[in-house]
């Protein structure tokens, strides 16, 4: 159960790109589920406050995705605590509204508050090849990208009208001494990841906007499924390794993140430290 108390650092925990199939053997896919029974029981012996889910919860195989989502969403209902989800892009096999519903999630993109941290998550694919745009800037943002197709088709953009909702929510952390931490699915900068992954389309302007917030401490990303760390303008950018890559990187499956006024420390299922972060003031 979560902790009750604001004596405790906040400890939430964390997994992301899980991918879940069921278009392989069915002993594959009850191994998966078995490692993720393994990460929740790993959770509850670390009493975390809330379990962030950054992204590609399923495969999105054009057969199998409706029963990936039932399956992965049946291993989590057990867990007692508030899952907050995150959209990928692999999730957007399933309609948008579809997903959302069984997600829980009133907007992809939203906020939340614990122990003086404002939490924003975002939705990296709210302008993408997957919707319609629904302003000018996101028709032009799109347009920009046909013609830029480098960037690749299963990424996407931050919106205008959610950009203006971020710089509201921004300003308003700042005047309420609130400590902010960013998340998003795609990486924002390019030191995080590949070419071959990709990120946020508008990750240019939108990790300006977050480095002129004194409020931004931290983002938490995944999508570049072997993880990555840069700096900007003293905010930690951390992209998490892929579940469903484990394999290839043991060293994280799932994990933990605490914060404390002072600092960010993220472990793994292992209890490893992989980062302890200065958060600037």
């Amino acid at each position: 159960m979560p902790r009750s108390g604001k004596s405790h650092p906040l400890r939430f925990g964390i997994i992301t790109d899980i991918h879940f199939s069921t278009e392989n053997e069915t002993a594959a896919a009850e191994a998966t589920a078995a490692e993720l029974r393994a990460c929740i029981k790993f959770w509850q012996g670390r009493d975390v406050d809330f379990l962030l889910q950054l992204g590609d919860l399923i495969n999105g195989s054009d057969t199998f995705k409706h029963e990936e989502l039932r399956q992965v969403s049946s291993i989590f209902k057990p867990f007692p605590v508030t899952i907050r989800n995150v959209i990928g892009n692999h999730c957007l096999a399933l309609p948008r509204r579809e997903l959302m519903e069984s997600l829980g999630l009133q907007s992809a993109y939203y906020t939340f508050t614990m122990q003086g941290f404002r939490f924003m998550v975002l939705d990296g694919m709210e302008v993408s090849v997957l919707r319609t745009p629904e302003t000018e800037e996101d028709r032009q943002l799109l347009a920009h990208f046909h013609a830029h197709p480098e960037l690749h088709d299963y990424c996407g953009a931050v919106g205008s009208r959610q950009k203006a909702w971020l710089q509201n929510w921004l300003e308003e952390a700042e005047h309420s001494g609130e400590k902010v931490i960013i998340i998003c699915h795609f990486p924002l900068l390019a030191e995080t990841t590949d070419q071959r992954h990709g990120l946020l389309w508008n990750h240019l302007e939108i990790a300006e906007l977050l480095a002129s917030s004194p409020a931004v401490k931290a983002c938490l990303s995944g999508h570049y499924h072997y993880g990555g760390y840069a700096q900007l303008n003293a905010i930690h950018f951390v992209v998490l390794p892929a579940f469903v890559n484990r394999s290839a990187h043991p060293r994280f499956i799932c994990g933990t993140v605490e914060l404390t006024g002072e600092r960010m420390v993220v472990q793994n299922q292992l209890d490893e430290t992989l980062y302890t972060l200065p958060l600037r003031h």
